[in-house]
């Protein structure tokens, strides 16, 4: 079974659990919680939400490729925000720049088996295992 690490909001956790149901996930909400579990040992892909508790996205992906470049990361935008289009698509360019493969705003797909389906194929492209 593969296992992610899923640094996202406790609101966005749901939903990534109905997009990746055959995987182990385990979720972290803190800038510290995220570097106890990357020493755990690895894991087949690291999803970092654009905030979660008191860290960005961006403090996010600096801990994670000071641990280990070689994970696949994944940043997502899983709850609304006050951003608009222009800010999501700026996170999207800027996190790419920082490391980032992909950046998928679930907002964007239905949380129904198809959009859910659509996310899921997405991060399995990307999925070391």
């Amino acid at each position: 079974m593969p296992r992610v690490l899923a640094a996202v909001p406790r609101e966005a956790e749901p939903r990534i659990l109905s997009v990746l149901p055959q995987c182990n996930v385990r979720f972290v909400h803190t800038g510290e919680q995220l570097l106890r579990a990357l020493d755990d040992g690895p894991c087949d892909m690291v999803i970092v939400g654009m905030q979660f508790d008191e860290s960005t996205a961006v403090a996010a992906l600096e801990r994670v490729f000071a641990r280990d470049e070689t994970f696949p990361v994944v940043c997502v935008r899983g709850v609304r925000s006050r951003l608009g289009k222009p800010a999501v698509e700026s996170a999207r360019v800027a996190l790419g720049e920082l490391g980032a493969q992909n950046f998928i705003d679930l907002l964007e797909y239905p949380n129904d088996e198809a959009g859910n389906a659509r996310v899921r194929s997405m991060l399995g492209a990307l999925m070391r295992a």
